[in-house]
């Protein structure tokens, strides 16, 4: 099933970080993602919950918007 083929494609990309990157990096690069990603999902489900989807559509939008604006300005000062 496409489960089962999403399950082995990530599985294969994770392996290929951790050989090309290393034990150390790949492990606090994914501990960073997994502590933020378990503090900001309950937010996340309650925002998501209560805000309505274009809103939440327009917001992302410009978050997005805002961090590439400052990384193209990071990236030519």
């Amino acid at each position: 099933t496409v489960n089962t083929v999403e399950f082995f494609l990530t599985l294969s990309i994770s392996l290929t970080f951790l050989i090309h990157l290393g034990l150390a990096a790949f492990t606090t690069a994914v501990s960073g993602l997994l502590i933020g990603g378990i503090l900001a999902a309950p937010f996340g489900a309650i925002i998501a919950k209560r805000v309505p989807a274009r809103t939440l559509l327009i917001l992302v939008g410009i978050v997005l918007t805002i961090t590439s604006v400052y990384s193209v300005y990071k990236a030519l000062a």
